[in-house]
């Protein structure tokens, strides 16, 4: 009696958890595929509710004609085994007749004096195949226009060139990049940046000749490709930039962003190739991204073509990247410094320039190196290096009271200044060094003040309290305008040795330089020519009431000033 109340329960507890089980579909059958259990997760997955599936054959209700016969074997022999069959991923069919995947696990559980049952267990996978589907296509779109990504385009690029059976066929890869995106997240937030992105993406897909042809690479970089039509490469050279124009016009066309009126603009890369051709896709956006780098790089051209001489030059700034990292520490750097002198031509300071000399490369100009170093990060170290070894010089020269006078200028780059550590480090370089201050000059280029004028007047300021003071290079060459040029917190100009060249009366370089002089007096700035190298514009610069000046008249740079401090 009591081994009888037993069975009843735990049979009880098994068919309660059977039935409960909302995440697994439990069927039970007989031999002849009778349905002799059937829960309510069942209903869910295949449409009928127990009543309607009780008695009925498996056959009938889920399994499809293609498989029935199929199962029919693997059922009998479950049976004649008294055991399972390894588990499987079958597409069975639904009361509606749809298919509904399921991972399917069986088997047979055969009681002394009761009839065998196989019972099959169900997961359901039309949930996990969304998910699957989504993850394939998220790794051949772009989730946030919908663009196929660099994957597939790198794919689509790879089909077309097996698919074409032409010799003379030859297309074009455009790679388009939004100029200073990153201001857009900056100024308006991420968001306002997605919705530029979005709209860009949708501009350019009015010139995309099928889906696949038009791509997101990444960030603010998209692909567009050109198919194999052109008979010649004068002829897709042609109809590429054509079309690069169209892009840009396209991209520069005002937009709406926050209640404002914003433009944007663009450069445009492209290489031209052979179809067929055994070149790697991946080589063809490489060709593309090094023609964009140029048209970036360019202040004339928006659009420029891959060859093999900018490939060679890609390649030399490549090795002076990697060679400009280990300078500092080989000790392959060193400064020189040119002599400003008073209308007495007496020296009352220098400039300090840094140069460069590999043991294989030789002496490498600073306008081949230094914009590489701002590009890669290793302007910080190198300008660092700069001022501690101007700083150790103006040491000194305190020792001596003949020299002690003297100030250094620093040229430093909008990378280093922009840095929200750099008063920090010029600060710590100053305490360690014991340099003073007040004979430090930091000179600043004019592109420096294009953006965020508050943030540049704050580090000014900040400069300022140390004792250092502040140059404004090349004046009258770039973005100051009056308004911010009030703003500024500084102590000096410097005009650019472009208008010095040019001081024949009545000359434009002769008006602006007369007028950046009276400008800088009136604001109780001092002023510097650089690039003097005549008496002549010595005179005419004294005349025009310009008060200290730089050039090869006075010296040209040495790593050795003894000479100059001699003279004075």
């Amino acid at each position: 009696m009591t081994k009888n109340r037993d069975k009843q329960i735990s049979e009880a507890r098994f068919h309660k958890l059977f039935d409960d089980t909302q995440a697994m579909s439990i069927q039970g059958y007989s031999a002849d595929g009778t349905v002799v259990y059937w829960n309510g997760a069942s209903e869910k997955i295949y449409g009928y509710s127990p009543n309607e599936a009780l008695g009925g054959s498996i056959y009938d209700l889920i399994i499809p004609n293609d498989m029935r016969s199929e199962v029919e074997q693997a059922v009998a022999w479950m049976f004649e085994h008294r055991q399972g069959i390894p588990p499987a991923r079958l597409n069975l069919k639904h009361k509606d007749g749809s298919i509904v995947p399921v991972y399917s696990s069986h088997t047979v559980v055969a009681l002394a004096n009761d009839e065998p049952i196989m019972f099959c267990m169900d997961a359901d996978m039309r949930a996990l195949e969304v998910a699957e589907a989504e993850v394939q296509r998220l790794s051949y779109y772009d989730p946030l226009t919908d663009l196929p990504n660099r994957r597939l385009m790198l794919e689509r690029i790879a089909s077309m060139m097996r698919g074409i059976k032409s010799e003379r066929s030859v297309a074009a890869l455009l790679i388009i990049d939004i100029d200073n995106f990153h201001s857009i997240n900056e100024s308006f937030g991420y968001s306002s940046g997605d919705r530029v992105l979005v709209h860009c993406a949708k501009s350019l897909q009015r010139f995309s000749s099928s889906h696949d042809d038009l791509a997101r690479l990444g960030k603010d970089e998209f692909v567009l490709l050109l198919p194999c039509t052109a008979p010649s490469f004068d002829a897709a050279a042609t109809e590429a930039e054509q079309l690069a124009t169209q892009v840009i016009e396209e991209i520069e066309a005002p937009l709406m962003l926050e209640n404002d009126i914003h433009q944007l603009s663009a450069c445009v890369g492209i290489t031209l190739f052979h179809c067929p051709s055994n070149l790697p896709s991946d080589e063809l956006i490489r060709q593309a991204d090094i023609a964009l780098k140029m048209a970036k790089g360019s202040n004339t051209n928006t659009i420029r073509f891959f060859d093999q001489e900018m490939e060679s030059a890609v390649k030399e700034r490549l090795q002076l990247s990697q060679a400009l990292n280990h300078a500092v520490e080989n000790k392959e750097l060193a400064l020189a410094f040119q002599p400003q002198v008073n209308t007495h031509q007496q020296v009352i300071g220098f400039e300090a320039l840094l140069r460069w000399q590999h043991p294989s490369l030789g002496t490498i100009s600073p306008n081949d190196f230094i914009t590489i170093a701002e590009a890669t990060g290793s302007i910080i170290g190198i300008g660092d290096w700069v001022l501690e070894k101007s700083c150790e010089m103006l040491l000194q020269w305190q020792a001596s009271n003949d020299c002690k006078h003297l100030k250094i200028s620093v040229n430093v780059s909008s990378v280093q200044f922009r840095r929200g550590d750099f008063v920090e480090r010029v600060r710590n370089i100053l305490e360690r060094t014991g340099a003073n201050p007040n004979n430090l000059c930091f000179e600043l280029t004019e592109s420096l003040i294009a953006d965020d004028i508050d943030f540049i007047v704050q580090q000014m300021k900040s400069l300022r309290q140390l004792g250092v003071s502040i140059s404004l290079d090349d004046f009258g060459t770039g973005y100051a305008s009056l308004a911010y040029l009030t703003r500024l917190p500084l102590d000096e100009l410097k005009v650019d040795r472009a208008f010095v060249s040019d001081l024949d009366e009545y000359s434009k370089g002769a008006l602006l330089t007369e007028t950046i002089i009276s400008l800088g007096r009136s604001m109780n700035l001092a002023i510097i020519a650089e690039g003097v190298e005549t008496n002549e514009q010595f005179k005419r610069l004294q005349t025009m009431g310009c008060q200290f000046f730089q050039g090869y008249l006075f010296g040209k740079p040495q790593t050795d000033v003894e000479p100059y401090l001699l003279n004075k």
